[in-house]
């Protein structure tokens, strides 16, 4: 049940609380006082749609939170219960905020959250029939809706399998799809794929084997280079000729220093230094002897490598920048190709599989279809036991299946509202028959019934009473009563025979200093109600004749019984 309301900055109102009871709480006042934007607060509460032209003129941001106690509303209880919001006194609190930024935050009792969970909460505890939704009974799609929504929690599951199982069967369809149209440009592709693996693999590349061939070739280049270089260094190493070499002075300056090594700390250092070099010296020696056995310069190894380098320079420039790359590209290649030479495998069980999901899929539209045709006959009866209450006993109304051709993420119906107003005229669609006043009171009528299916406390009806006026719009407030004997309801009219029946009155009001203009809303008691259902029988709130006219609505309106008999 709604608690409370507290509007900020939003279009003509400041700052505003409404406090709501439980019943039947009407809402009137003059055309562009400011209902719509009560109404389109609570939507915005609820997770509705949110523009910036909503927030107040002047202002950078606005909210509104809606206090809802949710003791009676165990669903309402375990969906907050799961998110972590704290609701051991039974209140919790959806607030939304917005910015001219265009930031827009959602909270449940402080908790922030996207706004599609805020949706989900909200839909469990409000249900908002908006000024033009008894529209939507003219739109055969949309009876499809109306009728699983009276469903059950079986219902709604085997809804639910059907939906999986039509997504399951179309990616099936899709895999098909693609196989076969793989299977069209088959030959051409197992050509063209099968030389590019043959190729990649027959040069059996191994990751960093450029590096090193590049090395080796640098190598072979500068042979000449190298074994010079090595010559002249054994030669300084080692001496040849008359030349003495490094190693042969080296130790001769270790002997000189070793011979007055005992006269000074400095000699025997230096004696020791010289010998350590000497022994470096010696073994580059041996290292530059063993290289020049091993250096050979090798024609045939030569033109090997560079053959070599140029395949994989080759492949490169065809494949990818580097081995790695162009063993990538042949592992697709190669799991292209083993699809494409599995492809007809796979197209066999694909159908296979496409078969057995068809299967599926039509047995759960079947009972989904038993499912809905049983919903239809109660739910037909329901809406004309209400329909009655609504001064329309002698209408017949069917809710009528068709099977489609093939199933859709729905099933395998259509649905479609059929009415006969008036005696010994046959069924048509709503949309050939029904008047404005009658499209009104079915709707009514199907929120009625709809309302114990669905669990909400709370039901607002935003100027439901479009095309009803007379003896219809005392029955149609009636109905509206009677509905809030179990559950709160909020209802925005402008007929005096509606606001007459309403259990709370609230009256909006527009105020402005000169400099704005702001909406206000209050609460009316007995006094103030019968001035403004006098304005709205259509005379001056001063005028005697309709201020007695209002005191007798009030008064009658004490003793309307709780459901009205037809006559």
């Amino acid at each position: 049940m709604l608690i409370e309301l507290t509007i900020e900055n939003i279009a003509l109102i400041q700052s505003l609380r409404i406090d709501f009871s439980q019943g039947f709480n009407v809402l009137t006042g003059e055309t562009g006082a400011g209902k719509s934007i009560v109404v389109d607060s609570v939507n915005l509460a609820l997770g509705g749609r949110a523009e910036r032209d909503l927030i107040r003129t002047g202002s950078e941001k606005a909210s509104v939170q809606a206090l809802f106690d949710i003791s009676a509303c165990p669903k309402a209880i375990s969906a907050v219960t799961e998110l972590g919001v704290d609701c051991e006194d039974g209140m919790i609190a959806l607030r939304r905020e917005l910015s001219r930024s265009g930031r827009n935050i959602c909270r449940i009792s402080g908790v922030i959250v996207p706004l599609t969970t805020l949706r989900a909460v909200a839909e469990l505890l409000m249900d908002v029939h908006g000024q033009h939704e008894h529209q939507s009974l003219l739109n055969p799609a949309a009876h499809m809706g109306y009728l699983d929504g009276y469903g059950g929690a079986d219902h709604l599951a085997l809804k639910a399998q059907v939906s999986a199982l039509y997504a399951e069967r179309s990616a099936t369809a899709s895999k098909l799809r693609a196989v076969l149209k793989d299977a069209a440009e088959r030959e051409r592709l197992l050509d063209v794929l099968s030389l590019q693996v043959q190729e990649i693999e027959a040069a059996r590349l191994k990751p960093g084997e450029e590096e090193k061939l590049a090395k080796k070739a640098a190598m072979l280049d500068n042979a000449q280079r190298i074994r010079d270089g090595v010559d002249e260094a054994y030669a300084f190493a080692y001496g040849e000729g008359r030349q003495e070499g490094a190693q042969e002075l080296l130790s001769r300056a270790a002997a000189a220093m070793e011979n007055i090594a005992n006269l000074d700390e400095r000699f025997s250092a230096l004696a020791e230094k010289l010998r350590e070099v000497y022994y470096l010296a010696q073994d580059a020696g041996y290292e530059l002897q063993h290289l020049r056995e091993e250096l050979t310069f090798d024609p045939e190894m030569a033109e090997k490598i560079a053959r070599r380098l140029e395949t994989i320079d080759r492949l490169e420039r065809k494949y990818g920048a580097t081995i790695e790359d162009v063993l990538a590209f042949g592992q697709d290649a190669r799991n292209r190709l083993d699809q494409l030479n599995a492809s007809e495998e796979n197209i066999d069980s694909l159908k296979k599989e496409l078969r057995v999901r068809d299967n599926s899929l039509k047995e759960a539209c079947t009972r989904l279809t038993e499912s809905r045709n049983a919903l239809a006959k109660r739910l037909t009866q329901g809406i004309l036991e209400q329909l009655a209450d609504l001064g329309m006993g002698k209408t017949r109304l069917e809710i009528r299946l068709v099977q489609l051709p093939k199933p859709t993420r729905d099933g395998m119906d259509g649905v479609e509202i059929l009415i006969s107003p008036n005696p010994g005229e046959p069924l048509k669609p709503l949309t050939s028959v029904a008047s404005g006043g009658e499209l009104s009171r079915i709707m009514l009528a199907l929120k009625a019934v709809a309302m114990d299916a669905d669990g909400v406390e709370t039901m607002v009806f935003d100027e439901i009473d479009t095309g009803v006026s007379g003896r219809m719009a005392q029955v149609v407030g009636e109905k509206m009563r009677m509905i809030a004997q179990n559950r709160q309801v909020l209802c925005v009219t402008h007929l005096p025979q509606i606001a007459a029946l309403g259990q709370h009155h609230f009256l909006v009001e527009k105020t402005s200093d000169g400099q704005r203009t702001d909406s206000t809303v209050r609460q009316l008691d007995f006094e103030g109600r019968i001035r403004e259902i006098a304005r709205l029988v259509g005379g001056a709130e001063d005028c005697e004749s309709a201020r007695q006219h209002a005191r007798r609505m009030l008064l009658a309106a004490e003793n309307v019984p709780v459901k009205h008999e037809n006559a």
